[in-house]
């Protein structure tokens, strides 16, 4: 087991042998993530989420292929809620306004739903929800009064349906599409690159243009073959407050797609922006799901006159509660469809005890759609897992594990079994990255200590399609109980076994120099140490050796010098989860 940086099947073998530390602090509740940018990433099990102050909203779920899923009565935490709580801030100051950011809801299943900045912030809190429950609401009639048997239960049967919760209800949605249950996971991201806002002294442009994700653009310079409509608005920005109520006259957005035949999916997103730099975002589903799509305009007009002043078109988004996402001057319309590159996270759970996984491995686990761990890993982080598939156990592409199993197997054939296992699981990793699926690689300790997928995974994929999410190592929980700098002197040499046998200079080197040699996975080595030891060693060299570092309840540390620690290492009962220090900074 991997939790002391084992290079060896023992590292796997003493996970049988100790079995599963202490579980989650959040115990096997499911825990729902908000992370991406934010200050503050949170995880919010559902009694958790209980003890926000809740909001009640009715919803009839009828989907946009007129599918009916019942009539509900939801109670709830308003998604504005739990994005407050988290803090939401840009990574980059060039342009601090958030109308830009997209809010990515995920479930166990792999659905997405996208939100936009504002069709959160600049609506009412009880327009998008995570409720936290869901009552029927039937009708008070029997269907038989006006369907025959046969033909109601089509509506009936919907509203016992059992709901997966927590679940994103939408209730400016008209059609449920994106009101998907189970939900395992908020991000908020930054679909688009840098791009400065720069002042200009005249904001103008006399045409803009819209681009799809083909990249074929069209322009528009006149909207006069277009239906018009007119719209009233209160002008009132976060910025400069209320400036009064104002009448455009424009083309509907659907219009204008519609008839330039585009026609976008639920996962994509229209950036406006303006010759200054300025820009905002709107999801389709907000722009096609909701009963207020068609007040969403390119004006031309504004109080009775062609608009001048501002550009020659401006983005009106009536039901807005702030104009902030208006676009004076419009130049561009993108279409984006969100396909974000699929990566292989290779993520330190920590050693010992759960509560030593770090934030930023609880954030790339909810980036992920699916794992690949041991299933000691699997049982203790389940909560944070999210329901998701587990692609396979990496224990089982070791070999001396896999003889353990397979005790009549010859050396030769559990050699060429376990190629051949770790051969189809990179297959297995690979076509899953193809499919834009994220997968969560959960390895004990920090991965870059004596790392047991260094052998066998990393040489089959690029740079570019893996990150590395450092964990607590038990070197760091291990001096952690030693209580003093072990690098006092100078150095601390991390070192197994075998590169002490390979480099006794190494030992040498330290010794004169009194630094600290930490050696991993030496306790059953120890008889071979120690004659290597004694040669540049004093026999009462202070020795420490820190057992199950990591393990609050279960962690010893043991204090003794070279003449004695063989005897008190041979006469323990624990012979894996070991660290051995040596040198006389510890003295």
């Amino acid at each position: 087991m991997k939790k002391h940086g084992i290079v060896s099947i023992f590292l796997s073998m003493a996970i049988l042998l100790t079995g599963a530390s202490s579980q989650p602090e959040k115990g096997s509740e499911p825990v729902l993530s908000i992370t991406g940018l934010v200050e503050k990433p949170q995880f919010l099990t559902m009694r958790d989420l209980s003890q926000f102050t809740p909001v009640s909203v009715k919803v009839t779920e009828v989907l946009s292929n007129k599918t009916y899923n019942g009539n509900f009565q939801h109670r709830g935490v308003p998604l504005r809620t739990l994005l407050e709580l988290a803090a939401v801030k840009k990574q980059e100051p060039e342009y601090s306004k958030l109308i830009d950011l997209v809010i990515v809801i995920k479930n166990a299943r792999g659905e997405k739903s996208y939100l936009t900045w504002g069709e959160v912030f600049y609506r009412n809190p009880s327009d998008a929800v995570i409720a936290l429950s869901a009552d029927a609401i039937p009708a008070m009639k029997s269907c038989l009064n006006c369907h025959k048997k046969g033909q109601f239960e089509k509506w009936e049967t919907p509203v016992h349906r059992t709901v997966g919760l927590p679940k994103l209800v939408l209730t400016h949605d008209f059609y449920a599409d994106r009101c998907i249950e189970n939900i395992t996971g908020i991000e908020v991201i930054d679909i688009l690159p840098r791009k400065a806002a720069v002042k200009t002294r005249q904001l103008h442009s006399g045409s803009f243009t819209i681009t799809g994700p083909s990249g074929r653009g069209i322009a528009i310079d006149t909207l006069e073959a277009y239906r018009h409509t007119g719209i009233q608005v209160k002008h009132a920005g976060e910025g400069r407050g209320y400036h009064g109520i104002e009448e455009y006259r424009g083309v509907p957005l659907l219009d204008i797609l519609a008839e330039n035949k585009i026609k976008p999916s639920l996962d994509s997103l229209l950036v406006f922006s303006a010759p200054d730099g300025y820009r905002s975002v709107l999801s389709f589903g907000e722009l096609s799901l909701t009963h207020f799509g068609q007040e969403i305009i390119i004006a031309d007009m504004k109080n009775g006159q062609s608009i001048k002043e501002e550009g020659k078109f401006n983005l009106i988004i009536r039901h807005d509660l702030s104009s902030d996402r208006w676009v004076k001057a419009l130049e561009k319309i993108e279409i984006i469809t969100i396909k974000p590159e699929a990566k292989l996270y290779i993520i330190g759970v920590g050693c010992g005890d759960t509560a030593l996984i770090t934030q930023g491995a609880l954030s790339a686990m909810a980036k992920a759609d699916m794992f690949v761990c041991t299933k000691d890993i699997g049982s203790r982080f389940s909560a944070y897992m999210g329901g998701k598939p587990v692609l396979f156990d990496p224990l089982l592409t070791m070999p001396n594990y896999y003889r353990m199993m397979k005790s009549k197997l010859t050396k030769e054939e559990i050699k060429k079994t376990t190629d051949d296992l770790r051969a189809k699981n990179i297959e297995q990793l690979k076509e899953a990255l193809e499919e834009g699926k994220n997968i969560g690689f959960l390895d004990y300790g920090d991965p870059t200590i004596y790392g047991s997928w260094t052998y066998w995974l990393l040489a089959n994929f690029r740079v570019e399609e893996y990150k590395i999410i450092p964990g607590i190592s038990a070197f760091n929980a291990a001096n952690a109980m030693i209580g003093k700098n072990v690098a006092i002197n100078g150095s601390v040499i991390i070192t197994v076994p075998n590169g002490i046998q390979r480099n006794e200079g190494m030992v040498k080197g330290a010794a004169e120099n009194r630094d600290t040699l930490a050696i991993f996975v030496g306790l059953t080595e120890l008889k071979n140490l120690i004659p290597i030891f004694s040669k540049y060693y004093r026999p009462d060299t202070p020795i420490i050796v820190i057992y199950k570092a990591g393990y609050e309840k279960e962690g010893r540390v043991v204090k003794t010098d070279l003449s004695k620690v063989l005897d008190i290492v041979e006469s323990d009962k624990e012979k894996h989860l070991g660290l051995i220090y040596i040198g006389e900074a510890l003295r």
